[in-house]
C-alpha cells in the first residue's frame, strides 16, 4: 500500500494524537528537560497512562499530510482499546470523501506509543511556544530534532491536555518544509 511506508515513518517518529477539544491547562516549564529515569532523553509530553485514558474505542482524529507535490488526508479510528494497547483504523480519503483503498488495522501497546515521542537530549531541544494550528491557536511544547550530519530538522508541536500525536509535526531542510502533519479535526465519542 501507498502509504503504508509514510506510517510506519509516523510511528517510529511520535505517538497518536488524542484527547479533548477544550483548552489544555499548560504545565509551567520547569527547567529539567531530561526523563528523570533515562538522561540521554528529552522528557515525554505525555505518560502510556495519559494516552490509554484519552484513546478510546470510536476516538477519532483526521490528519493532513502536506508534501510539495500534493496534499492527503487521513482519517484514525480506534476500534478496539484494552489495559495492553490499542487497535486503529487507517483510512486515506479522497477529495470526494470516499475512501483510497481498503483502511489498515495496526495494534500497538501504550508504552511503545509513549515511546515514539523519545527524542535523544543529544540532538533535541524542547521549548514552551505558542503556535498556530488548524486545530487553534495553543501553547504546548516544541520538539526540535536535529538529524546528525544532516541539515535536516523535525519538529514536533505537542499540546498538554492533548495526548498522543503532536498537534503539527513539520520536516525542515534548511528553510524549506518538506513535510507536514497536522492534525485538522478530532471526535470523541464521549464529548459533548
Amino acid at each position: 500500500m501507498r502509504h503504508t511506508s509514510a506510517l510506519v515513518l509516523v510511528f517510529l517518529l511520535f505517538g497518536f494524537g488524542c484527547g479533548n477539544t477544550d483548552e489544555p491547562t499548560a504545565p509551567a516549564p520547569t527547567g529539567v528537560d531530561t526523563d528523570p529515569d533515562d538522561a540521554s532523553i528529552l522528557m515525554r509530553p505525555f505518560s502510556a497512562d495519559e494516552i490509554r485514558d484519552e484513546w478510546i474505542p470510536g476516538f477519532q482524529i483526521l490528519m493532513q499530510r502536506t508534501y510539495p507535490e500534493r496534499i492527503q488526508m487521513e482519517r484514525w479510528t480506534v476500534v478496539s482499546a484494552d489495559d495492553e494497547g490499542v487497535e486503529i483504523e487507517y483510512a486515506t480519503i479522497l477529495d470526494d470523501g470516499s475512501l483510497e483503498g481498503e483502511p489498515t488495522i495496526a495494534r500497538s501497546g501504550w508504552e511503545e506509543l509513549r515511546d515514539h515521542a523519545s527524542f535523544p537530549a543529544a540532538h533535541a531541544t524542547r521549548d514552551w511556544v505558542s503556535r498556530e494550528t488548524a486545530l487553534g491557536d495553543f501553547e504546548g511544547w516544541l520538539y526540535r530534532v536535529a538529524e546528525p550530519g544532516a541539515a535536516v530538522v523535525n519538529e514536533f508541536f505537542f499540546v498538554p491536555g492533548l495526548p498522543g500525536a503532536p498537534v503539527q509535526m513539520r520536516v525542515l531542510e534548511g528553510d524549506e518544509t518538506v513535510f507536514e502533519l497536522e492534525q485538522t479535526d478530532r471526535l470523541r465519542p464521549d464529548a459533548d
